[in-house]
């Protein structure tokens, strides 16, 4: 193996990351390539002094995106050990302290962002496991890569990270993703962005790193010859006039991974007279920036603004976090008229809009849609035919090995080499100029909650509310009936967060207390995923074993509203 810190391997005297670590001020941090691979044997040798083993697996505690997170992610392929992400945004001193038990970790980094709560609950929960603090990392000595050489050869079904999901039932799932699935998935990339390009990409990362989005991101373009990482901690204002001056020094291509939700920020800054920079000046830095958006439906009002604001329609992409992100993606060989001739004719279809999702990237993912994914019924993984609804289902090197510790879960949506588990429900078109597949999204089956471009699992957000309306009106656990969907009501990408009590049990005056003050207050209580933003009275169809039907809860609320 060559010394990592060998010039003739790498450009290592050029800069690799530029660290807005206060995005407010004007000239970021600069991280050479010899300074990253030098903190990533630094970091290796945290991992080897604190006793990690090859197969050990240690979690990831940061409170934002940091370089010292990256530096560890790439140490972990250089001893064998497995990072695990926490939710910064959404996951509970308790969950995260789960996370930590249920994978069995070593170690748990921090940084100065993570809540101390976070810190105690995972120390409480798992009294052995080691916690070391990442700003110590510089002043630890650099040891040679060749420490953490083993003669067995790594294997691409080795773990190389575990993300959990949202968790549509219960707890999230720790989904096992390889190093085969980071290998297809770099081999996607670079085939959907024509790599390598004589200049070097510049790639801004601004969604957060606990998510498949940036963590696949990240490791595509650490093979990249050349390339560079602008990376923020989260998303500010700052974030479009970073990515203006980007644009305004790069010579190459620039690509900025993103949600929909930003465009609506970006909106409501300029209406309200609060861009960072000029008008002008954003706009046509803007157009020099390849957007890839996903984790939510990319509708006519988001493509209508990204025209307003480049001059183009964005590259949309689909996939999930057990298919280490990208399954399909809108080609990069399209022109601009026949991508927009695509959205539109999801958007026209009659009676349900469908919002384009591009193509699978052949050989590396594939991807249809099917009749059903109940191997019971008689249509079970038969194809449907253009234009009909069925569910969307995907295969490839890039689809999970496992779910974690749970052989039943993993054995239901893996099937016959199919990942099942989309829970989306959708249909393809023939495209009238090249005869190809197009696939479009309708909506899910599972009960998520997206907002901000995050998931939320609503079991999850009802058993949070459901605390707070045991503990704020005094009421004993069972006395009342609580359920939560996503409905989108005011956006064509985000969901509102819907709930609905059953109060039939209850007396008349807490009833009144709860419609006045649940909203207001929960609000105020509650996690950011969990924020409740409508109420109504009703009954919670359920099945019976219990669980919530989600399709007729939505349906009383397209009633309703």
């Amino acid at each position: 193996m060559p010394n990592m810190l060998d010039e003739k391997y790498t450009t290592f005297r050029t800069p690799f990351i530029y660290w807005y670590e206060d995005p407010r001020q004007g000239e970021p941090g600069i991280i050479t390539r010899a300074e990253f691979e030098e903190t990533v044997l630094k970091a290796a040798g945290v991992l080897w002094r604190l006793g990690l083993k090859p197969g050990d697996r240690f979690v990831n505690g940061f409170g934002r995106n940091d370089p010292a997170d990256m530096a560890f992610r790439r140490a972990a392929a250089l001893t064998h050990t497995t990072p695990v992400t926490i939710n910064w945004q959404a996951d509970t001193p308790e969950r995260a302290a789960w996370k930590a038990s249920v994978t069995k970790a070593k170690l748990l980094l921090r940084d100065k962002t993570i809540s101390p709560d976070i810190i105690k609950a995972v120390q409480k929960k798992c009294a052995e496991i080691c916690v070391y603090d990442t700003s110590r990392l510089q002043l630890e000595p650099t040891p040679g890569d060749g420490s953490f050489a083993r003669s067995q050869k790594p294997s691409t079904d080795d773990e190389k990270i575990i993300i959990f999901t949202s968790g549509t039932t219960g707890d999230p799932k720790g989904v096992v993703l390889t190093r085969g699935n980071y290998d297809t998935n770099a081999a996607t990339f670079s085939d959907f962005f024509d790599t390598p390009r004589p200049e070097p990409i510049q790639l801004v990362m601004v969604n957060p790193m606990h998510h498949a989005n940036s963590s696949a991101m990240f490791d595509w373009i650490l093979r990249e010859p050349g390339a560079v990482i602008h990376l923020l901690p989260k998303y500010t204002t700052p974030y479009w006039r970073i990515l203006a001056e980007v644009v305004e020094k790069a010579s190459g291509l620039v690509i900025a991974p993103g949600v929909s939700r930003h465009f609506d920020f970006l909106e409501e800054l300029a209406a309200k007279g609060k861009l960072p920079i000029d008008e002008q000046r954003l706009r046509k830095a803007l157009a020099g920036v390849t957007f890839l958006l996903g984790s939510a439906p990319v509708g006519p009002t988001t493509v209508e603004r990204l025209m307003k604001w480049t001059g183009r329609p964005p590259l949309v992409r689909f996939g999930s976090t057990e298919t280490c992100l990208q399954v399909t993606g809108t080609p990069t060989a399209m022109d601009r008229e026949q991508v927009m001739e695509s959205f539109r004719a999801g958007w026209e279809r009659r009676p349900s809009p469908g919002y384009f999702i591009g193509r699978p990237h052949p050989p590396c993912t594939e991807a249809s849609v099917v009749k059903s994914v109940d191997p019971s019924d008689d249509d079970y993984l038969e194809p449907c035919a253009p234009g009909e609804e069925g569910r969307l289902v995907a295969r490839g090197g890039n689809v999970m090995r496992e779910y974690l510790g749970a052989p039943g879960a993993t054995g239901e949506v893996l099937r016959q080499g199919w990942y099942l588990g989309f829970g989306d429900v959708g249909f393809y078109l023939e495209n009238p100029r090249d005869g190809q597949m197009d696939l479009y999204w309708l909506g899910r089956e599972s009960a998520l909650v997206i907002k901000g471009g995050a998931n939320y699992a609503c079991d999850q957000i009802a058993a949070e509310l459901e605390r707070f309306v045991v503990e704020r009106y005094c009421l004993k656990q069972g006395s009342f009936d609580l359920a939560v969907v996503g409905v989108r009501l005011e956006s064509e990408h985000e969901d509102t967060c819907c709930v609905t009590i059953d109060v039939s049990g209850l007396d008349n005056d807490v009833a009144k207390d709860i419609e006045v003050t649940f909203i207001n207050e929960a609000a105020g209580a509650v996690s950011k995923g969990a924020k409740p933003q409508r109420l109504r009275f009703g009954p919670v169809p359920r099945n019976f074993k219990g669980a919530v039907k989600i399709g007729e809860l939505k349906k009383t609320w397209d009633r309703c509203h």
